[in-house]
Parts: structure tokens; sequence; C-alpha cells
């Protein structure tokens, strides 16, 4: 499912959108305020906006926080993470970019593989990266 939404920065006004698709999710053993588990998503992000920290923003004003996510997160969480899979990082990546060749305007793509340790955590939770 694909969704969007808006968020408007206060002070500059400025519209911002992202849009984004669940690729997969798992539950892991982390202790939840009222569950023995708590579900953690992998998400494919679309932001046709520039603003700063624009996803991180969005997925936290929907209560999504990205893990490992220091400003933005949950801390409890972020730890109870790294310490269950070693990982002390944003799990926040861009993978592919799609732009115009400031050139001569021609769509230009760049992928970029996902850093190893990041890879890892994605197989060990059982997610298939899209190719």
């Amino acid at each position: 499912m694909k969704r969007c939404w808006s968020l408007r920065a206060i002070s500059a006004r400025q519209d911002a959108r992202t849009d984004y698709r669940r690729l997969a999710c798992a539950e892991v053993p982390i202790l939840s305020r009222h569950h023995d588990t708590t579900r953690v998503a992998l998400l494919e992000v679309f932001p046709h906006t520039g603003r700063q920290h624009q996803i991180r923003r969005h997925l936290k004003h929907i209560s999504h926080p990205v893990l490992g996510d220091a400003t933005y997160g949950k801390g409890p969480l972020n730890r109870a993470f790294a310490g269950l899979f070693g990982t002390d990082r944003l799990l926040l990546a861009c993978a592919d970019l799609q732009l115009a060749h400031p050139a001569d305007g021609r769509p230009l793509r760049l992928h970029a593989p996902l850093e190893p340790a990041f890879a890892t955590l994605c197989a060990r939770l059982g997610w298939r990266l899209p190719a």
C-alpha cells in the first residue's frame, strides 16, 4: 500500500511530501509498552521534496520512527534493538537516486548497494531486498 502525507514546517511554511511503501515486516523480541514483541518494517520511501530530515520527521509524525535515530527516534527502542542485533547506526540508506542529468536533463539513475552490516541485518530479519 502506498501512502503519502504532507507536513508543513512551522517556521518556513514549506510543504513537504513523502510517499512510502512497506516491503517487509518482522516481529522482534523487544518489549513495548503493551506487548511482548515489537514490529519493525522495511520501507521504500519516496521524498518528493527535499526538506531537512524530511523522511525522519515524517515517519516520527506517524509514530513509526527510523530505528537508530537518536534525534527523532525512541531511545529505549534504539538501545534494545542495538543490543539485540549489534547495530548502533541510523537504519536509513539511499539505495537508488533518480534525477535529471545536470548537463542535458536526461534521466539519471544511481544505485548503491546497502552497507554490508545493514544488508546482514535485513537478512537476519528474513527480508529480501529489491533488486
